[in-house]
């Protein structure tokens, strides 16, 4: 709410795009309760899902999840199949996977619920250390100071850089620290524009990326970019993506009922040739091969 209200007051001048927020329930009459004591009252009862450009759930402690109305679920299925783009916030997430939102996905958890949630929804590709996971029309994000980082990527993405660079300065939120616990992989990686380009990676792994967009983002020439990527990874930033994109693939190809050439598809390759030859030469072997139990 703040990270919105501040990017808000930002481009007052301009007026580029509003961000509202609303507080939205099947009973809107009914105050909530939240895990911290307080309670706040719904503004409206829903309206048509296209009338939001993103609906995200909130959960509270895990204990109290049943208790949610179940015409809340209903609305967020319904915006799922008219593809309004999910956000499973915290414990939220749990809801989106209970729902089977979630399915053959990544999903970022926060580190006190991985366990439970991988125990629950074996087919959610459940991962920490992420401020955030971008699936396109589902996101998750583990909460806490991490909806901030969420919050001011969408802002980037939908208002620019310079809107989101000032919001997050307001919001005394530094581009390249680290405001979550990260994986020890990136933890490790000594430079900060390059730990902070690998977790774009992670983040956004099913959009297109390019070298070039990445080098800008942290005010690189793609010529250094991928002397930082060879010196940390002995790869070039483009050929890291694609690793990456192949790990994620051997999970699906494990845990989903999907095609090989749809795998190859979402994961950003352009037939389902260059993904096969690819994944021969990073596990030496086939996707079919990698497949069979």
């Amino acid at each position: 709410m703040e990270a919105l209200r501040t990017a808000s007051s930002v481009q007052k001048c301009s007026q580029k795009i509003a961000f509202n927020l609303s507080l939205i329930s099947v009973n809107p009459d009914l105050p909530i309760t939240s895990s911290a004591g307080i309670s706040v009252q719904p503004e409206v009862a829903y309206a048509t899902p296209g009338a939001f450009d993103y609906i995200a759930v909130i959960g509270g402690s895990l204990e109290y999840l049943e208790q949610g109305y179940s015409g809340d679920r209903m609305f967020l299925a319904e915006a799922h199949h008219s593809n309004i783009p999910l956000i499973g916030i915290g414990s939220g997430s749990f809801i989106l996977a209970e729902e089977g939102l979630l399915n053959e996905r990544r999903a970022s958890i926060h580190p006190d619920h991985h366990d439970v949630f991988t125990q629950r929804f074996p087919q959610v590709y459940a991962e920490q250390g992420l401020d955030f996971i971008d699936e396109g029309d589902v996101l998750t994000c583990p909460g806490g100071i991490s909806t901030l980082t969420l919050t001011t990527a969408l802002i980037r993405s939908h208002a620019g850089d310079d809107i989101a660079a000032t919001t997050s300065r307001r919001l005394s939120l530094s581009p390249h620290a680290a405001a979550t616990p990260r994986p020890a992989n990136i933890a490790l990686i000594p430079d900060s524009r390059l730990r902070r380009v690998v977790m774009m990676i992670e983040q956004y792994l099913t959009h297109p990326l390019s070298t070039a967009g990445l080098a800008q983002a942290v005010k690189l020439s793609e010529r250094q970019l991928n002397r930082l990527f060879h010196a940390e990874f002995g790869k070039t930033a483009r050929e890291f993506i694609r690793s990456a994109r192949l790990r994620y693939a051997c999970w699906l190809l494990k845990n989903s009922q999907q095609s090989v050439t749809d795998i190859a598809r979402r994961l950003g390759f352009s037939d389902c040739a260059h993904f096969i030859r690819h994944f021969q030469i990073e596990y030496g072997c086939t996707p079919g091969v990698w497949r069979t139990p």
